[in-house]
């Protein structure tokens, strides 16, 4: 029985630790998308009255924006970031954005909330 016991405790300690790891990879795509958005779309005044804007991994490599932890998780280079603006009459963006993280690396996948 003891040796049950401690079996789960050392698997939901493993799965713990792998969660941990997927986000701080949640939170850095939260990072570069922030500064992708600040670089390439806001700095430019580029929202095109869109209020979503979706930034890929493979769309941050290919700014030249390093992705390797993305790519030693083997995250899918189709995971994004989708950037929600709230835009004003004139169809400029208001204030701040949110950022929803949809990532795909191996068996892990974005939770929902």
């Amino acid at each position: 029985m003891k040796k049950i016991i401690v079996l789960g405790i050392m698997i939901l300690t493993l799965a713990g630790c792998s969660d941990k790891k997927y986000l701080k990879l949640e939170d850095e795509l939260t990072e570069k998308a922030t500064k992708y958005y600040r670089d390439y779309v806001e700095i430019a005044n580029q929202s095109f009255g869109m209020n979503e804007h979706k930034v890929t991994l493979e769309a941050l490599s290919i700014a030249g924006i390093d992705i390797k932890n993305f790519d030693k998780q083997e995250c899918d280079k189709g995971s994004y970031a989708l950037i929600k603006l709230k835009l004003n009459k004139e169809g400029n963006p208001e204030d701040d954005f949110k950022i929803e993280n949809h990532l795909t690396c191996g068996e892990y996948k974005t939770k929902k909330d």
